[in-house]
């Protein structure tokens, strides 16, 4: 696995899959499946699969990510359900927003700090 400093090139993901939701699969869901740099065309190995494919299948092409997905901090989960709630509250009573903010502040600490 790569360190975080580098750079991963992205790929793309061909498959050959079923393509019919309301029918069941037959067999294999995935008859192939090939990666390639992304931006490149449908790989010729792909294509002579589509061109001989079996009824109801079809080629797919997927994004995969690339990088590691980033986690909030606490302190940004807790900043950001302290606005929500605040909008929420302002926008069902404006005339108490201020005091029903506030015992909700009291009443759940851990859970607007982000813990």
């Amino acid at each position: 696995m790569a360190p975080a400093s580098q750079h991963v090139a992205p790929m793309w993901r061909y498959s050959l899959r079923w393509c019919l939701p309301h029918q069941p699969c037959p067999g294999d869901f995935e008859l192939l499946v090939i990666e390639a740099p992304a931006g490149t065309r449908m790989p010729e190995e792909m294509h002579l699969a589509w061109k001989r494919r079996p009824e109801g299948y079809g080629v797919c092409l997927d994004f995969p990510q690339s990088r590691a997905v980033k986690r909030w901090s606490a302190e940004a989960k807790g900043r950001v359900r302290k606005q929500k709630m605040a909008k929420r509250i302002e926008k069902a009573a404006p005339l108490f927003a201020d005091e029903l903010i506030a015992r909700e502040l009291e009443q759940r600490p851990d859970y607007f700090k982000g813990e």
